[in-house]
Formats: structure tokens, C-alpha cells, sequence
């Protein structure tokens, strides 16, 4: 057995390009060119070769800052420069499944993972250590006819028994604060949870400063709004330990966004944006790329900076090779709503096509194709053109039937809360005024409670910032500054919010 302390250089960004093509043996004698240090550091004895627990090193640092497909190279890399090495295979399964990603891994992914579990099962841990490690990941993959949400709270359940077991174990702590994290509740009834689990990252960061998990999952933990200034800290120093990793540069935004710092956010997604645009060559790329570019395009479009959010838009646009997730799926559809959406163009919300890029399977993601249908519905319905908005609503509707059918329940609660939306304004349309009221009321608690995923820094159009607009047009100033007021809370210095307050608020 080796214990070994693994850390690498400023040349990490040369790694991660190279490292998806690495052969075990050209990932060491990579490695040892290297300087120390920025992926972080990690202590991890396996019962591996030596040659097998470098690269091993390598993955479980890139699966701390969720880079998975470089992840998935290095544990491969470990594989085949030690066959026999179990925490290769339980690093190739980990990689698989994305617990904080919302979408569930593709059909690809969970072939690969489960023939990695499959290789697992068969293969003897070196330790009972190594065992119970197996066993967590194992849980996740077992039986069949199993919801992605059943399996992640399978996996939790093991990674939470390890954790007791071991006490001393880092990555034990750090991986059952992300399990934590992954079946905590939504909204308002999270909080506990999400504290406890910030907490314990916390205190992981006094213990081992470098350690990876120790930031990112704090920031995840932070990421909501009663806890968010418990965050900002740590965001502002993961790039301390990993500079050219774009998961890492994206993070730190997670925590701007709730507490409507714009500018980091936009400055911190550029970088990260260019982070992969710079390791991907002339290969696919990756979902951090749209997923940094959504969440910069929103925080331009907060400041009033129109045209920087519509230069992205077009960056975006000419790259057709983007990987086939629902990470990237979300931000094709959801972005290029944002700019009509916050600026009122109705019309040009309306005419969004629903045609979007082929690089995507979108039958795969009916969560993401829904985000385009509301932002076509209710531009459709506050333009003026009432049955196009009952044809998008209509749209909506059957997306969120086949989001039933799959038992994805956070974004069947949103597909609800919008559809409502569009009928509040097709009824305030029509004269019905306590109709269009009751809607729009119960579509803003419904997303409340829910909250918003991890994947958006927010939603395309809140619910309770569309209340205050409906009040504001039935003249109902003191409740529409109520609605804006209790949207800002969630959204400190949102654009829209802070405009129709002021409105609210005059005279």
C-alpha cells in the first residue's frame, strides 16, 4: 500500500487537455514534469501499484471539481497501469452519475458505469476501507427499474455509513457531504441540511486547506439564499487552489449570483468559459463551457450590459460541438430567452425558435426544451398574441406529462408554477382579473418552494417578479412592491425587480 500526497502544477490546464488521451504510462511521465500545484491535494491510500495510485491521485482530485470526463481518463489511466487496482473501477462508476447535476446521467453514461460496477463487484478491495468504499458506489448501481433519485439516495446511505466508519478519513467526509447535499429538501426546508453540510466542509478546510471537496461542496452547501453570505468567503478562494480548472472558476459564481454581485459573476464565468474553450482542441465542448456562458449572460444582463449578453449568445453559437447533456441543453434553451425576457421584449420572447441546436438529443431533456415554451408563451401572452400562447402552453403541458412519466419531480413543480404564468396573463387578457390573480399567486408559491437547481443561476422568468407585474397592471401598487420586494429577497439586485419596485414604490 502507498499513502501517498499527490499535487499538481500551473500547468494544469496542458493536463486536463492531454489527460482524456493519456495512457498510464504517458500520464506518469507527464506528471512528473510537473510542478505542484493546481488541482488541490488529496491523501488517499489504495492497495494500487504505484504506478496505478498516481494516476488514481489525478482522478479523485478532477472528481472533487466534477470534472468527470477528465476523471473518468485518469481512473482509466489507473486501470490499465494496475488491472488489479478495485479504486480504478470505483473511480471509473463515480464518474458516471453527476449526484448534484440535475438531468441524470445519459444512457452512455450509465452503461459505462454500470460495466464499471459489474468489473467492481467481481474484484477483491484491499482493505476493508476499500470495501466500503466499493460498496457505497455499488448501491447506486444496484437493482433495476430504480429512479436516478431512488439510486442517489441508495449511494447516500452507504456514503453516510462509511463516513461513521471512518471518522479520519477526508474524502469519506467529503463525499458524504455531497451525498448530503445531493438528497437534502428543496427550498426553505433545505437549510438545515445544506448548513450542516457547509459546515462540515468548514471544518474539512482547517484540516486539509487544499482539499478540493472541502471547497466546492461548501459553495454548493452556500448556494441558497439564508445561507449564501456564509459562502462568499471560500468562493472567493477556490481558485487559490485549482487556477485553470473551469468547474472551479465557475463555482465561486454559484454564491455572486445569490447575493447579486454581477460583475465577479460575469468576470468569473469568462474565465472559466475560456478555461475550456482552451483545453478542448479541436474535440467536443464540454457542458462547463454553455453552463459559465448562461450564468454570464444573466449576470450582464442584471447590470444592463445588453450587448455583452448578446455577444456571448453569438459566441455561443459558433460552437456546434457541444457535449450531448442536460448541462448543455439547459443553457441553449434557457439563455437565449434571457436577453427578451429581461429587457420586455414580448415579441421577441414570442418569437424564439423552437428549433434548437442538433449537437443536442433533446428528447432526452424535456426540463430544458420546457424553459424555451415558457419564455415563447408568456412573450406570446404579454404581446398580444393569445393563441400562441395557449399553443405554447399546450406545448408546456405535454412536456411536462412525459417529465411525469419519468418521475422528475422538482421540474414537473416548475413546469406547473410556469404553465400557471401564462395562464394568468392569457386570463388577465380576457378581463378575468381574479383568475389572472389566483394564478399567478399560486405559480409564485409553487416556485418558491422549490427553489432554484444548481444548473440556472436563476429562473428564465420568476414567478413572484411576474405577480408583481400583473398587480402593477391591475394597479395594485403596494402588493406588486410586496411581490418585488419578496422576489429580490431570493434575488438581491435583480434588474427587473429593483425597476418594478421603483415603479411599485412611486407616488
Amino acid at each position: 500500500m502507498r499513502n501517498a500526497i499527490f499535487t499538481i502544477s500551473a500547468s494544469a490546464g496542458a493536463l486536463l487537455l492531454a489527460v482524456e488521451t493519456a495512457t498510464a504510462h504517458s500520464l506518469d511521465a507527464m506528471l512528473k514534469d510537473l510542478d505542484p500545484s493546481s488541482l488541490g491535494e488529496v491523501e488517499f491510500a489504495t492497495s494500487c501499484a504505484a504506478e496505478g495510485q498516481a494516476a488514481f491521485d489525478v482522478g479523485l482530485l478532477l472528481l472533487h471539481h466534477m470534472m468527470y470526463r477528465q476523471s473518468d481518463a485518469a481512473f482509466q489511466a489507473a486501470a490499465e497501469a494496475d488491472p488489479d487496482c478495485a479504486m480504478a473501477q470505483w473511480g471509473i462508476a463515480m464518474t458516471k452519475f453527476h449526484p448534484l447535476w440535475p438531468g441524470g446521467p445519459t444512457p452512455g453514461e450509465t452503461a459505462a458505469g454500470q460495466a464499471a460496477a459489474e468489473r467492481l463487484a467481481q474484484m477483491e478491495p484491499g482493505t476493508p476501507r476499500e470495501a466500503a468504499y466499493a460498496e457505497a458506489v455499488l448501491a447506486f448501481y444496484a437493482g433495476e427499474d430504480l429512479t436516478f433519485r431512488q439510486r442517489l439516495v441508495a449511494w447516500a446511505a452507504k456514503q453516510r455509513e462509511l463516513d461513521e466508519a471512518y471518522p479520519d478519513d477526508v474524502d469519506a467526509a467529503a463525499f458524504d457531504a455531497l451525498a448530503q447535499l445531493t438528497v437534502a429538501p428543496r427550498g426553505p426546508d433545505a437549510v438545515p441540511e445544506l448548513r450542516d453540510a457547509g459546515q462540515r466542509m468548514d471544518a474539512l478546510r482547517e484540516k486539509v486547506p487544499r482539499h478540493p471537496g472541502g471547497y466546492h461542496y461548501a459553495i454548493h452547501a452556500y448556494d441558497h439564499p439564508a445561507l449564501a453570505e456564509m459562502g462568499l468567503e471560500v468562493a472567493r478562494g477556490y481558485d487559490s487552489i485549482a487556477p485553470e480548472v473551469p468547474h472551479a472558476l465557475h463555482m465561486p459564481s454559484h454564491i455572486f449570483t445569490r447575493l447579486g454581485l454581477w460583475e465577479e459573476s460575469a468576470e468569473w464565468n469568462a474565465r472559466s468559459a475560456a478555461a475550456v474553450l482552451a483545453q478542448a482542441g479541436d474535440g467536443v465542448i464540454v457542458d462547463h463551457y454553455p453552463h459559465a456562458i448562461d450564468y454570464a449572460v444573466y449576470a450582464h444582463l442584471q447590470t444592463g450590459a445588453v450587448s455583452a449578453a448578446e455577444a456571448l449568445l453569438a459566441e455561443l453559437a459558433q460552437h456546434p460541438n457541444l457535449e450531448d447533456t442536460f448541462g448543455s441543453a439547459y443553457a441553449i434553451a434557457a439563455t437565449a430567452a434571457r436577453a427578451p425576457l429581461e429587457t420586455g421584449d414580448w415579441a421577441g420572447a414570442a418569437a424564439l425558435p423552437s428549433d434548437m441546436s442538433s449537437a443536442i438529443t433533446w428528447a432526452r431533456y424535456p426540463q430544458a426544451v420546457a424553459m424555451r415554451w415558457f419564455a415563447k408563451g408568456i412573450g406570446a401572452a404579454r404581446s398580444g398574441d393569445i393563441e400562441g400562447a395557449r399553443a405554447a402552453s399546450e406545448e408546456l403541458s405535454g412536456l411536462r406529462k412525459v417529465m411525469s412519466e419519468r418521475d422528475m419531480g422538482y421540474w414537473v413543480a416548475l413546469s406547473d408554477a410556469q404553465i400557471a404564468a401564462i395562464g394568468a396573463w392569457i386570463a388577465l387578457s380576457e378581463g378575468k382579473e381574479d383568475e389572472a390573480r389566483s394564478l399567478l399567486t399560486e405559480a409564485a408559491k409553487k416556485e418558491d418552494a422549490v427553489g432554484k437547481a444548481p444548473v440556472t443561476p436563476g429562473h428564465v422568468l420568476p414567478a413572484r417578479e411576474l405577480l408583481g407585474d400583473l398587480l402593477m397592471e391591475l394597479g395594485e401598487k403596494e402588493a406588486a412592491a410586496e411581490a418585488y420586494e419578496a422576489s429580490l429577497k431570493v434575488s438581491p439586485n435583480r434588474a427587473r425587480s429593483l425597476k418594478g419596485l421603483d415603479a411599485a414604490s412611486d407616488g
